[in-house]
């Protein structure tokens, strides 16, 4: 899956943040989302009807319209008039128009934009259209060891940044906070984002997912098979990276991982701090 950019303004080396260089891509697929930035009025055919808003809350107000949703970024104070920018998307979020106002231009202008969608995070985009695509995304550290993926999965503090500092050494970090995981054929592939933590270390590495390991500080090193699927599927649901939730979102979501934890092995891990659990890594 490739996302392309177009703007109304030119694309310069300095107009996305640099930690995007590794998931540049000159040729789209097939599977291509497309963001459009435009730095004009919401057209005047898109009709914004209050009867319809489905979700309020600043910094989002957001809008069913047929088969389309519409994303306005309020004012965090009342009385949350539209600020910011407008945004129009199918139901999939396959595309993204998106209405920027005279501030969002300033800073496009700028540079050193930290997301594509310019939102505060891409995972608005990336929650939504991975669930219609066989996939999801979860709060978690990836890493690439011998062509192969391992996923550590576990909520702020729970240690993958930690854990990545211990694995760099053997392996490629793919993100340490939010990763990709999609189903692909027979296989489950690991992918890294550019949605990092505290470790700056980012892939667009994919790799074959081996194994996934919940994350527990201990004083000891030890892997434990998670002792039953359900536990495995409460664990992965837990740190689910959720955008807007529909029910359709939902079903897919669920559907999805729990054929997760059933098809790839799950495992408890045990650590500390002296670095031996990467030899326990290794040997798995």
């Amino acid at each position: 899956m490739t996302i392309e950019v177009k703007t109304d303004l030119p694309i310069t080396d300095q107009t996305f943040d640099s930690k995007f260089l590794s998931f540049e891509t000159n040729t789209p697929l097939e599977e291509n989302i497309v963001i459009h930035h435009r730095f004009s009025e919401t057209p005047q055919d898109i009709t914004i009807d209050p009867e319809n808003r489905i979700y309020f809350r600043p910094p989002w107000a957001i809008y069913s319209a047929g088969k389309q949703w519409i994303y306005q970024w309020i004012n965090a104070e009342p009385p949350f008039h539209n600020y910011f920018r407008t945004v129009i998307t199918d139901r999939e979020h396959s595309f993204l128009d998106i209405y920027n106002d005279k501030e969002i231009e300033k800073k496009f202008l700028k540079g050193g934009l930290t997301s594509l969608t310019l939102f505060p995070t891409d995972q608005i985009l990336l929650g939504r259209l991975l669930a219609y695509r066989n996939g999801c995304i979860l709060h978690s550290l990836g890493i690439s060891l011998d062509n192969r993926g391992y996923l550590f999965v576990g909520h702020s503090s729970a240690g993958k940044s930690t854990m990545a500092g211990i694995m760099k050494k053997d392996a490629i970090i793919l993100c340490d906070d939010r990763n990709i995981i999609r189903k692909k054929d027979n296989d489950h592939i690991l992918s890294g984002t550019w949605s990092h933590g505290d470790v700056t270390d980012v892939s667009g590495k994919s790799v074959p997912l081996k194994a996934i390991l919940f994350l527990e500080k201990s004083d000891i090193n030890q892997i434990d098979p998670v002792p039953s699927e359900q536990d495995a599927f409460n664990r992965l649901l837990a740190c689910l990276i959720r955008p807007l939730e529909t029910r359709d979102w939902w079903d897919k979501s669920l559907d999805f991982l729990t054929h997760l934890s059933q098809q790839v092995p799950c495992w408890n891990l045990k650590f500390n701090k002296t670095g031996q659990v990467s030899d326990l890594i290794k040997g798995m």
